[in-house]
Protein backbone atom coordinates (compact mmCIF):
# COMPACT_ATOMS: atom_id res chain seq x y z
CA UNK A 1 0.00 0.00 0.00
CA UNK A 2 1.42 3.33 -0.72
CA UNK A 3 2.41 5.79 2.34
CA UNK A 4 1.99 9.46 2.31
CA UNK A 5 6.04 9.30 3.15
CA UNK A 6 7.08 7.66 0.26
CA UNK A 7 8.37 9.38 -3.38
CA UNK A 8 5.90 8.47 -5.98
CA UNK A 9 7.19 7.79 -9.64
CA UNK A 10 5.66 7.11 -12.87
CA UNK A 11 6.85 6.49 -16.09
CA UNK A 12 5.91 6.83 -19.77
CA UNK A 13 6.65 7.37 -23.00
CA UNK A 14 6.60 11.18 -22.52
CA UNK A 15 5.53 14.06 -20.37
CA UNK A 16 2.12 14.36 -21.94
CA UNK A 17 1.20 10.49 -21.62
CA UNK A 18 2.07 11.10 -18.43
CA UNK A 19 0.26 13.63 -17.04
CA UNK A 20 -2.95 11.92 -18.90
CA UNK A 21 -2.18 8.44 -17.14
CA UNK A 22 -5.56 7.54 -14.97
CA UNK A 23 -2.77 6.26 -12.61
CA UNK A 24 -2.38 10.02 -11.39
CA UNK A 25 -5.94 11.64 -10.94
CA UNK A 26 -6.42 11.22 -7.24
CA UNK A 27 -2.98 12.07 -6.65
CA UNK A 28 -3.64 15.20 -8.79
CA UNK A 29 -6.94 15.60 -7.08
CA UNK A 30 -5.36 15.33 -3.32
CA UNK A 31 -2.41 17.74 -4.64
CA UNK A 32 0.33 15.28 -4.12
CA UNK A 33 3.39 15.50 -5.85
CA UNK A 34 4.59 12.98 -8.16
CA UNK A 35 8.02 12.11 -9.99
CA UNK A 36 7.44 12.12 -13.74
CA UNK A 37 9.99 9.93 -15.47
CA UNK A 38 10.26 9.81 -19.09
CA UNK A 39 13.65 7.94 -19.95
CA UNK A 40 13.22 4.18 -21.48
CA UNK A 41 15.98 3.18 -18.59
CA UNK A 42 13.67 4.65 -16.19
CA UNK A 43 11.72 1.66 -15.78
CA UNK A 44 14.11 -0.62 -14.93
CA UNK A 45 16.16 2.30 -12.56
CA UNK A 46 12.92 1.95 -10.57
CA UNK A 47 12.78 -1.49 -10.44
CA UNK A 48 16.28 -1.53 -9.19
CA UNK A 49 16.66 1.53 -6.86
CA UNK A 50 14.23 0.97 -3.94
CA UNK A 51 14.39 4.50 -2.03
CA UNK A 52 16.18 7.99 -2.59
CA UNK A 53 17.38 10.44 0.13
CA UNK A 54 15.62 8.07 2.47
CA UNK A 55 12.14 7.64 1.06
CA UNK A 56 10.93 4.58 -0.62
CA UNK A 57 10.10 5.07 -4.22
CA UNK A 58 6.74 3.09 -5.04
CA UNK A 59 5.05 3.33 -8.37
CA UNK A 60 1.43 5.25 -8.06
CA UNK A 61 0.81 2.45 -10.70
CA UNK A 62 1.49 -0.57 -8.89
CA UNK A 63 -0.29 -2.35 -5.63
CA UNK A 64 -3.23 -0.53 -3.49
CA UNK A 65 -3.08 2.96 -3.20
CA UNK A 66 -4.82 4.61 0.03
CA UNK A 67 -4.35 8.13 0.37
CA UNK A 68 -7.81 9.54 2.58
CA UNK A 69 -6.84 10.05 6.55
CA UNK A 70 -7.87 7.91 9.28
CA UNK A 71 -11.15 10.90 9.65
CA UNK A 72 -11.87 10.08 6.01
CA UNK A 73 -11.92 6.96 6.26
CA UNK A 74 -14.33 6.88 9.03
CA UNK A 75 -16.36 9.05 7.70
CA UNK A 76 -16.55 7.42 4.35
CA UNK A 77 -16.42 3.59 5.93
CA UNK A 78 -20.36 3.09 5.58
CA UNK A 79 -20.59 4.22 2.14
CA UNK A 80 -17.20 2.42 0.89
CA UNK A 81 -19.00 -0.80 2.26
CA UNK A 82 -22.75 -0.51 0.71
CA UNK A 83 -20.54 0.72 -2.37
CA UNK A 84 -18.78 -2.74 -2.52
CA UNK A 85 -21.30 -4.70 -1.30
CA UNK A 86 -23.85 -3.02 -4.56
CA UNK A 87 -20.81 -3.85 -7.40
CA UNK A 88 -20.00 -7.66 -5.88
CA UNK A 89 -21.53 -9.25 -8.51
CA UNK A 90 -20.57 -6.84 -11.15
CA UNK A 91 -17.03 -7.78 -9.90
CA UNK A 92 -16.99 -11.20 -9.59
CA UNK A 93 -18.60 -11.33 -12.96
CA UNK A 94 -15.94 -9.39 -14.86
CA UNK A 95 -13.21 -11.77 -12.92
CA UNK A 96 -14.75 -14.18 -14.54
CA UNK A 97 -15.34 -12.90 -18.23
CA UNK A 98 -11.95 -10.93 -18.07
CA UNK A 99 -10.13 -14.13 -17.18
CA UNK A 100 -7.79 -14.60 -19.90
CA UNK A 101 -6.69 -11.35 -19.44
CA UNK A 102 -6.64 -10.12 -15.31
CA UNK A 103 -6.38 -11.77 -12.41
CA UNK A 104 -8.80 -9.35 -10.25
CA UNK A 105 -11.05 -6.79 -10.16
CA UNK A 106 -11.95 -4.18 -7.21
CA UNK A 107 -13.08 -0.95 -6.98
CA UNK A 108 -10.49 1.91 -7.24
CA UNK A 109 -9.54 4.49 -5.01
CA UNK A 110 -7.25 6.19 -7.24
CA UNK A 111 -9.75 7.28 -10.44
CA UNK A 112 -11.61 10.59 -10.46
CA UNK A 113 -12.22 10.60 -14.15
CA UNK A 114 -11.48 7.38 -16.16
CA UNK A 115 -14.11 4.46 -15.97
CA UNK A 116 -11.14 1.80 -15.61
CA UNK A 117 -7.52 1.27 -15.05
CA UNK A 118 -4.70 -1.67 -14.85
CA UNK A 119 -2.48 -2.20 -12.40
CA UNK A 120 0.66 -3.94 -11.72
CA UNK A 121 1.46 -6.61 -8.71
CA UNK A 122 4.16 -4.40 -6.12
CA UNK A 123 6.43 -6.32 -7.39
CA UNK A 124 5.20 -7.44 -10.75
CA UNK A 125 6.99 -6.79 -14.16
CA UNK A 126 5.31 -3.78 -15.95
CA UNK A 127 4.19 -3.93 -19.45
CA UNK A 128 6.80 -1.60 -20.43
CA UNK A 129 9.33 -3.50 -18.31
CA UNK A 130 8.95 -6.22 -20.46
CA UNK A 131 8.28 -4.50 -23.86
CA UNK A 132 12.46 -3.26 -23.16
CA UNK A 133 13.75 -6.85 -22.29
CA UNK A 134 12.22 -8.37 -25.43
CA UNK A 135 13.96 -5.61 -27.34
CA UNK A 136 16.65 -7.27 -25.97
CA UNK A 137 16.17 -10.28 -26.95
CA UNK A 138 14.77 -11.59 -23.70
CA UNK A 139 11.26 -13.16 -23.18
CA UNK A 140 9.88 -11.85 -19.92
CA UNK A 141 5.92 -12.93 -19.61
CA UNK A 142 3.23 -10.27 -18.02
CA UNK A 143 1.46 -11.78 -15.37
CA UNK A 144 -2.60 -10.99 -15.16
CA UNK A 145 -3.01 -7.68 -14.10
CA UNK A 146 -5.73 -6.26 -11.51
CA UNK A 147 -8.81 -3.78 -13.10
CA UNK A 148 -9.74 -1.26 -10.85
CA UNK A 149 -13.15 0.72 -11.73
CA UNK A 150 -14.16 3.61 -11.09
CA UNK A 151 -17.71 3.16 -9.12
CA UNK A 152 -19.08 6.92 -10.00
CA UNK A 153 -18.32 6.37 -13.95
CA UNK A 154 -21.11 6.44 -15.84
CA UNK A 155 -19.60 3.57 -18.27
CA UNK A 156 -18.98 1.58 -14.92
CA UNK A 157 -22.50 2.08 -13.37
CA UNK A 158 -24.14 1.36 -16.99
CA UNK A 159 -22.36 -1.65 -17.40
CA UNK A 160 -23.45 -3.11 -13.89
CA UNK A 161 -26.89 -2.01 -14.18
CA UNK A 162 -27.04 -3.65 -17.58
CA UNK A 163 -25.97 -6.80 -16.09
CA UNK A 164 -28.09 -7.21 -13.49
CA UNK A 165 -30.80 -6.79 -16.49
CA UNK A 166 -29.42 -8.31 -19.07
CA UNK A 167 -26.60 -10.19 -18.01
CA UNK A 168 -26.91 -12.92 -20.55
CA UNK A 169 -26.78 -10.70 -23.32
CA UNK A 170 -23.56 -11.11 -25.55
CA UNK A 171 -23.40 -7.00 -25.76
CA UNK A 172 -22.86 -6.75 -22.21
CA UNK A 173 -19.87 -9.36 -22.29
CA UNK A 174 -18.60 -7.19 -25.56
CA UNK A 175 -18.69 -3.91 -23.35
CA UNK A 176 -16.20 -5.39 -20.42
CA UNK A 177 -14.03 -6.04 -23.15
CA UNK A 178 -14.26 -2.74 -24.75
CA UNK A 179 -13.32 -1.24 -21.17
CA UNK A 180 -10.76 -3.46 -20.77
CA UNK A 181 -9.33 -2.21 -23.98
CA UNK A 182 -9.69 1.13 -22.85
CA UNK A 183 -7.92 0.38 -19.83
CA UNK A 184 -4.92 -0.23 -22.11
CA UNK A 185 -5.07 2.50 -24.33
CA UNK A 186 -5.60 4.65 -21.57
CA UNK A 187 -1.80 3.76 -20.17
CA UNK A 188 -0.11 3.69 -23.66
CA UNK A 189 -0.87 0.08 -24.25
CA UNK A 190 -2.60 -1.78 -26.98
CA UNK A 191 -5.50 -4.58 -26.70
CA UNK A 192 -4.56 -8.16 -27.39
CA UNK A 193 -6.26 -8.40 -30.28
CA UNK A 194 -6.34 -5.11 -32.04
CA UNK A 195 -8.59 -6.08 -34.87
CA UNK A 196 -11.14 -7.44 -32.68
CA UNK A 197 -11.44 -3.93 -30.17
CA UNK A 198 -11.91 -1.74 -33.39
CA UNK A 199 -14.58 -4.46 -34.67
CA UNK A 200 -16.60 -4.39 -31.50
CA UNK A 201 -15.71 -0.72 -31.24
CA UNK A 202 -16.99 -0.05 -34.79
CA UNK A 203 -20.50 -1.83 -34.34
CA UNK A 204 -20.70 -0.03 -31.27
CA UNK A 205 -20.32 3.37 -32.50
CA UNK A 206 -22.86 2.35 -35.39
CA UNK A 207 -25.40 2.03 -33.14
CA UNK A 208 -24.85 5.16 -31.72
CA UNK A 209 -26.02 6.83 -35.61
Amino acid sequence: TLSLHDALPISGESRQQILNSPHLEAFKAKGYEVLLLTDTVDEIWVGSVTEFEGKPLQSVAKGDVDLDTEDEKNAQEAARKEQEKDFADLLTWLKETLSEHVKEVRLSSRLTESPACLITDAFGITPTLARIYRASGQDVPVGKRTLELNPNHPLVTGLQQAHKDRGDDVSVAETAELLYGTALLAEGGAPDDPARFAELLAQRLARTI
